[in-house]
């Protein structure tokens, strides 16, 4: 029994972070109370205390297992390409229209950024840590060269265009300006992948 009902509180909390982690990155963070996301996740509003010490222990929680599954898709869509075409992918896999169009299911950076930099420092630290899991997987698959730093470096400056071109293409209402953007950003992408390595970079 104890066993069951050990089980039973982590399939629980699981729910609750499921539902959170799409909430959260559907209708940002202030919009979304804690009884209505007890009420997805089928439990009442008195039992959130059993999963979690505070709200901000909430968001923090949520946000990282969103992270987590972020980079599990990542690593399943490039999982059969050829090692030479891995970044490409995985660039065209962040910047396509369904990931424009489903928020709830994408990149926590891109859905709550701005949210998050006015959070607890916890919080941030928490948020921050569990991203670089994603940026990790690009310096992985930058093309050859360049030191450690070097390639974590340029990782982030990518996330970073990724990350600007896919908010724009939020922000655009008709399809054919979003394609375009994508395009566009496909290719910036690439571009500073392939820039030439700083000669004895660290």
């Amino acid at each position: 029994m104890a066993k069951y009902s050990e089980d039973r509180k982590r399939e629980a909390r699981e729910d609750i972070l499921k539902h959170a982690a799409e909430r959260f990155r559907r209708d940002g963070i202030a919009a979304v109370g804690v009884r209505p996301l007890m009420a997805d996740a089928g439990l009442t509003h008195g039992g959130f205390y059993a999963h979690f010490g505070s709200r901000s222990d909430l968001i923090a929680a949520a946000l990282e297992y969103a992270a987590g599954t972020t980079l599990d898709y990542f690593h399943a869509a490039i999982a059969r390409v050829p090692d030479d075409e891995k970044l490409g992918k995985l660039v065209a896999t962040y910047l396509r229209p369904v990931h424009r169009d489903h928020m709830e299911l994408g990149c926590t950076v891109s859905a709550l950024a701005p949210e998050i930099a006015r959070e607890s420092d916890a919080t941030r630290e928490r948020f921050s840590a569990s991203n670089e899991g994603l940026i990790g997987l690009i310096a992985e698959h930058l093309p050859p060269g360049g030191g450690a730093g070097e390639r974590l470096e340029r990782a982030r400056i990518l996330f970073a265009s990724m990350l600007g071109v896919l908010q724009l293409m939020r922000i655009e209402t008709d399809p054919a300006t979003a394609a375009s953007l994508a395009g566009a950003g496909r290719t910036a992408a690439m571009q500073l992948a392939h820039a030439p390595w700083r000669e004895g970079g660290a």
